[in-house]
């Protein structure tokens, strides 16, 4: 259908086709918004960079669990676990107490 047969049939005074045309509209809308863009520079890191962490948030604020440890250790939000404590013992302290 074209422009011009879509404005003519608009023209009419009926309801039900405004809303029709009002639905399908809508959707077509919807659904382009859903469309990402596929041209993406694998050079450009901070472009890319960009584009994972929207992804990934996209996917966690849908409920993907993965998506969501994924996208909160890429923003640094989870503590490093890989520190090392260190705690000094006085082991001759430690034998008197079971002695003593």
């Amino acid at each position: 259908m074209n422009a011009q047969s879509i404005y003519a049939d608009l023209q009419s005074d009926d309801n039900k086709k405004l809303w029709a045309y009002a639905q399908e509209l809508a959707e077509f809308r919807r659904k382009s918004e859903k469309v990402k863009n596929t041209n993406i520079d694998l050079t450009d890191k901070d472009g890319l960079r960009d584009t994972v962490m929207e992804h990934l948030f996209d996917q966690s604020a849908k409920g993907n669990a993965q998506a969501s440890d994924k996208l909160a250790k890429l923003a640094g939000l989870t503590e490093d676990t890989a520190d090392i404590v260190i705690e000094s013992v006085n082991f001759a302290e430690a034998v008197w107490e079971l002695e003593g």
